[in-house]
């Protein structure tokens, strides 16, 4: 494949090519996800609507989650083969029509029971197609030093589009059941329309088969594997990010429980929910400026002490007060999507520069495959937690762990974390050597089974006899 940056012109030019395609990529993904984020929240509106029943209604919403965790991984290998932006073409028009009939089934009488979770399942797989090979396009559009900053617009869409999504389609439900379906088809044909301009011959893979079988992408699965099994800072960040996300919804679902218990309107829970999405907002403007080689770990492993802060500030308050549900809880749920969106982009630029072009597919389907599965089993546990423990005894859990994940990650991927573990390692092994050397002392044998020199003149070592190898040729003496 050609390099994005090659025959452009001038990096800062107004005019490059690829200021042009990113600029069409990032409307067209910002449009596809406010229209996909507000449809998530109307289509269990609807389907309490059709049947009032809650359970049906959680049914739904596991239908359209459950695709981007079970096929997160089989999608980025595959993508790896694909032409991407064929694929991300594809899969909004796909998505433009399951809404058109999420439209008219809300208008007309249709069996609920089957189509609702059918097509939520299939909206769910289109996203997975969508967002993977949108996360592959753009390290291969971008110049590395412009890099941080279209990360940082990313992660920006990202939060926005929760923010401003879900009290649009949760409106536009109330206007009519059939509103944020139609906005969602909308939503997504102009995306394909922003797509269809970007140039073609930037997209496409380069040395690989047009077609791959099944065989090849089970060992490009385990060749995705074997380069995470090799990466000594990607992995342990992707697994404290993920556990991170579980506790994380242990405390949402404390916000909502205490500001329900305070009486407080719907509208405003809503807008409390939403500060992760306004703190991940202002995260993203300043996230591009703290991004270079030589800063990505300190500011990850910088981002989740502050996850220690917050949470643990929040676990120490009192919270049998207004002040606490309206002020601290919100205060600190923003500050972790302030954080939060610095790690996100801290990783997409570490996968950038790192990850093989050809890897990059199947390495981000990875790290959604933990993230994504983290959330929902997170917010299956909550209840139990809080159940359990008590909301301070929940927080005080959270904070406990994070505090741990904290400790782990400071000692796995920083010089801090690795002198330390070298200066155990040489306490732990300090003992032995005094007790070769006792020995030694003492005339003893050594574990070598060589006795020691009981006095006069030093022997000479014996000489060594020429040793024989396998094939029959002679190997030559020390």
């Amino acid at each position: 494949m050609t390099d994005s940056t090659a025959g452009e012109g001038p990096a800062d030019g107004r005019r490059a090519p690829w200021r042009r395609d990113f600029n069409l990529l990032w409307s067209a993904s910002a449009a596809n996800q406010l229209g996909s984020t507000n449809a998530m929240l109307a289509v269990p509106l609807l389907a309490l609507s059709l049947t009032g029943s809650p359970v049906f209604a959680g049914w739904v919403t596991a239908a359209g989650t459950l695709p981007r965790i079970l096929l997160a991984l089989p999608v980025g290998a595959l993508v790896d083969y694909m032409d991407r932006r064929r694929v991300m073409i594809v899969s909004l028009l796909a998505r433009g029509v399951l809404a058109v009939l999420l439209t008219a089934g809300a208008f007309a009488s249709m069996p609920e029971h089957v189509v609702l979770p059918l097509v939520a399942a299939a909206q769910g797989v289109c996203l997975v197609f969508f967002s993977t090979a949108e996360a592959t396009v753009v390290p291969r559009l971008v110049p590395r030093e412009h890099l941080p900053g279209a990360m940082a617009k990313n992660e920006a869409r990202v939060h926005a589009a929760a923010l401003l999504g879900r009290p649009l389609g949760g409106l536009l439900f109330d206007l009519h059941r059939a509103l944020a379906f139609a906005v969602d088809a909308l939503t997504s044909f102009l995306s394909v329309f922003a797509l269809l301009r970007m140039a073609k011959d930037r997209l496409t893979p380069h040395g690989v088969p047009p077609r791959p079988r099944v065989r090849a992408l089970v060992a490009d699965l385990g060749d995705g594997f074997a380069y995470l099994r090799r990466e000594r800072f990607l992995v342990p960040v992707l697994i404290v990010c993920a556990l991170a996300n579980f506790f994380f919804q242990t405390l949402a679902l404390v916000l909502i429980l205490l500001a329900h218990q305070q009486r407080l309107p719907s509208l405003l829970i809503g807008c409390l929910i939403a500060a992760t999405g306004f703190g991940g907002v202002l995260g993203s403007f300043t996230a591009s400026r703290l991004q270079s080689k030589g800063r990505t770990r300190g500011v990850i492993v910088t981002c989740v002490w502050s996850w220690l802060m917050l949470t643990g500030f929040v676990a120490l308050v009192d919270h049998d007060s207004v002040v606490f549900v309206a002020v601290v809880l919100p205060l600190a749920w923003g500050g972790i999507g302030f954080t939060g969106a610095h790690i996100n982009v801290a990783l997409a630029v570490y996968q950038a520069d790192e990850v093989p072009k050809e890897l990059l597919g199947r390495v981000t389907g990875a790290g959604r495959f933990l993230s994504g599965g983290a959330v929902p089993l997170g917010a299956l546990s909550a209840g139990y937690l809080i159940a359990v423990w008590g909301t301070r005894g929940a927080l005080v859990l959270v904070a406990l762990a994070i505090g741990l994940l904290a400790v782990v990650l400071t000692l796995m991927v920083t010089p801090l974390g690795h002198d330390l573990g070298r200066r155990w390692r040489a306490v732990v092994s300090r003992p032995g050597r005094r007790a070769r050397k006792g020995a030694a002392r003492a005339g003893k044998p050594l574990r070598s089974g060589r006795a020691a020199p009981a006095g006069g003149p030093p022997q000479p070592p014996p000489r060594p006899q020429q040793d024989l190898i396998p094939n029959g040729r002679a190997r030559t003496p020390w």
